[in-house]
């Protein structure tokens, strides 16, 4: 089986409902808010990958300015310059089919062989490389024309989990030149025991993305800015829907008392990409504060012997201004059971570079299991108890910071 970067890599069910828009969300008030959120996760969640510069990703981008355009706000585009890797992956193991993704920007032409090499790689927190690293510089040294990695996630003292875990990439940072397949753990012991072939075909092709901005909100002076990835590996319901969510119903709250800015980036797995080149390039505007709603805001898990769905406690809240004590941030924090953070990350840490030390900077990252996997679906990954849960204490954190 040849899987194409516009194909489903693996098994996972989507939530691919179409859901009816914004109208209905904001209808919706108290008990019900949980399922009006819910459906926003659901409405973003019916591609099977929402990648930087693919049909499915810019079908992301036109569903998104099409919410804001029901909340009421005027929506523009900035746009900037990358490289878009385009590829088409094959990997059998003992002559049956897996399903795989390349790790970007790894090697580009056409490549197929009987003899990669192969390594199991264990991604702490889904995210950290640094095995990863070890196994590319393993696979430089030993000759072979192609890799092919075993993927595994671990958190914390659990065991490994295997899946198939995307891995973000900065396009312009060097590469091994190592055309390197990224296939899930599961597979590990066919590979073991059986004959392995791997084809790549890939290339680097000059191209455009865009961000989405739109404004909406009462009176004059600074917006408030309400910051939100869009783009990612697969399905990305816990990663990043429930943000997505949160971030619509937070800038219609908002915008209730205040001028609202909402930008929306892509190039999210490319290593922040967009963010960084709009920053880079400059909003022309002040912020009043910015409040980033960052990866897995209400992804839950089931916890070892629990079987119920609850919010996993490896989400981080991060501010620049004080969490101490029973204050107002620090309650709202412990409401949504976010880990207070000493540093910001993902996007915030870029935001954090530029902004004056004297705006307010709120934001929500982390991981969970389903992190940059395939199994990350609405089902799995979520539920309107946790959402209008995790809104309440989003709401309330922004309240705090905004004074």
């Amino acid at each position: 089986m040849t899987v194409s970067r516009r194909t489903l890599l693996a098994a996972a069910g989507t939530g691919g409902l179409m859901v009816g828009g914004s109208r209905t969300l904001r209808a919706q008030t108290g008990p019900t808010m949980g399922a009006a959120l819910y459906q926003r996760v659901a409405g973003y969640s019916q591609w099977p990958h929402h990648r930087t510069g693919t049909p499915e990703g810019k079908d992301t981008v036109d569903w998104f300015e099409a919410q804001l355009r029901e909340l009421g706000a005027a929506t523009s585009r900035w746009s900037y310059a990358y490289d878009r890797y385009d590829w088409r992956v094959s990997v059998t193991a003992d002559g049956r089919p897996v399903d795989a993704l390349p790790l970007y920007y790894e090697g580009v032409g056409e490549l197929a062989t009987d003899a990669p090499f192969v390594r199991p790689v264990t991604l702490a927190n889904n995210f950290d490389t640094s095995d990863l690293e070890q196994a590319l510089a393993e696979a430089k040294d030993s000759d072979l024309r192609l890799a092919v990695f075993l993927t595994f996630g671990r958190f914390g003292n659990l065991p490994p989990r295997p899946a198939l875990i995307g891995v973000n990439v900065d396009p312009d940072k060097p590469k091994s030149g190592l055309p390197t397949v990224l296939v899930s753990g599961v597979h590990l012991d066919a590979m073991a025991s059986g004959a392995v072939t791997a084809a790549v075909s890939a290339q680097r092709v000059a191209d455009r993305a865009a961000n989405v901005f739109g404004r909406l909100g009462t009176g004059d002076g600074a917006p408030l800015v309400i910051t939100t990835p869009l783009t990612g590996w697969f399905t990305c319901a816990g990663e990043r829907g429930t943000g997505i969510a949160v971030a619509l119903e937070l800038a219609r709250s908002f915008a209730a008392e205040m001028p609202v800015a909402v930008i929306a980036t892509t190039g999210h797995e490319l290593e922040n990409y967009g963010i960084r080149q709009q920053l880079k390039a400059g909003l022309g505007f002040a912020p009043r504060a910015v409040i980033h709603i960052g990866a897995s805001l209400a992804a839950g898990w089931f916890a070892p012997g629990s079987g119920a769905l609850q919010l996993f406690p490896g989400r981080l809240a991060a501010a620049n201004r004080p969490i101490d004590g029973d204050s107002p941030l620090a309650t709202a924090f412990k409401a949504g059971a976010f880990q207070p953070a000493p540093r910001f990350f993902g996007e915030a840490k870029e935001w954090a570079a530029h902004l004056p030390e004297t705006t307010p900077l709120l934001s929500f990252a982390g991981s969970f299991p389903l992190f940059h996997t395939p199994q990350d679906t609405p089902e799995a990954a979520t539920s309107p108890a946790l959402l209008q849960t995790v809104f309440s204490a989003v709401r309330d954190a922004a309240k705090a910071v905004l004074g």
